[in-house]
């Protein structure tokens, strides 16, 4: 087997230990299986995707943005959501800057 060495934020590092044990696994065996799901699902072959599932791996990776996805699939949040769990694809983070304007429309609801 062969050893990687990336680079990844701290607080997303923190968070996966966390994950990890949680569920009484490691973070090695957590991105190990992550890979091992994209190449069984035939991403490594050229042009085995077709546009639908090229969209939503583009966004799931954070290729393309959230309004650009559900305009080219023409679906709403909910059909999104779907498309994605259906294609095993882990939805994208928001930005730091998307949480902050959810949160703040949050604050704005007001319940009667």
């Amino acid at each position: 087997m062969a050893n990687i060495t990336f680079v990844i934020d701290d607080e997303l590092l923190r968070q996966m230990k966390i994950i990890a044990a949680t569920h009484q696994t490691s973070i090695n065996a957590i991105v190990r299986d992550y890979f091992s799901h994209l190449t069984s699902s035939g991403l490594a072959e050229v042009g085995v995707m077709n546009g639908n599932l090229q969209a939503l791996f583009d966004y799931s990776i954070g290729k393309i943005g959230r309004h650009r996805v559900k305009t080219l699939l023409g679906v709403d949040d909910l059909t999104l959501a779907n498309m994605l769990r259906q294609a095993g694809f882990p939805p994208p983070r928001a930005t730091l800057e998307e949480e902050d304007r959810m949160l703040k429309e949050i604050k704005d609801i007001h319940f009667a």
